[in-house]
């Protein structure tokens, strides 16, 4: 929220990040993140391409400073003429102890964890890791302050797949318990206008 308290809305492109080596391999991503596939940087470099066609008026590009949400948000920016700024709070949800597992081996070792996982994503914390709910708070903080700092024309964020869905929920007052119908591998990018004072 803004010191004059008014109201501040910006315009959010969202770009989600390409594929990665480990989703590939069907892993759980870990915070550092895996590198982008070859197939990964090309898709991504498509929507850059796109992007830059639209004429977005992006000037910043914000994204952690995990691999491949660097990987994508240099290719991005590049293509649009943007400068790339790191906000560490745009991280993919925390997995804790399930980073770096496929999902055959989180299935074997945790069975009913996993089966809740699917069915009430909302009640259930990855040993180590954050809940949905908490990765959301820390979405929601991160955003805020982009709309604090950021001064003139629409900005983007690079996020990962569940992070994207987290920020859908939010857009449509949708609960996190929601999330995965709003978890999708083939979105790519969106707009968005966020509203300071409604978030």
């Amino acid at each position: 929220m803004n010191v004059s308290n008014k109201s501040k809305i910006l315009k959010l492109f969202v770009v989600q990040t390409g594929q990665t080596i480990w989703e590939v391999q069907d892993r759980i991503e870990s915070l550092p993140g895996a590198p982008l596939t070859d197939d990964g940087a090309v898709a991504v470099s498509q929507v850059a391409d796109e992007l830059a066609a639209c004429g977005s008026g992006v000037c910043s590009v914000y994204a952690c400073d995990s691999e491949s949400e660097r990987q994508t948000a240099d290719l991005v920016a590049e293509a649009i003429g943007a400068k790339v700024r790191t906000d560490p709070d745009l991280h993919e949800l925390d997995y804790g102890l399930w980073q770096g597992l496929t999902r055959e081996e989180l299935k074997r070792r945790q069975p009913k964890l996993v089966r809740q996982w699917i069915d009430s994503p909302s009640s259930v914390r990855p040993p180590g890791g954050e809940t949905l709910d908490e990765a959301q708070q820390r979405l929601r903080a991160a955003i805020k302050n982009i709309l604090k700092r950021h001064k003139e024309g629409p900005a983007m964020l690079v996020l990962r797949p569940v992070a994207v869905g987290l920020l859908r929920c939010m857009v449509t007052n949708d609960p996190v318990e929601q999330i995965w119908a709003h978890v999708d591998s083939e979105f790519t990018w969106g707009s968005y206008e966020m509203d300071s004072l409604s978030l």
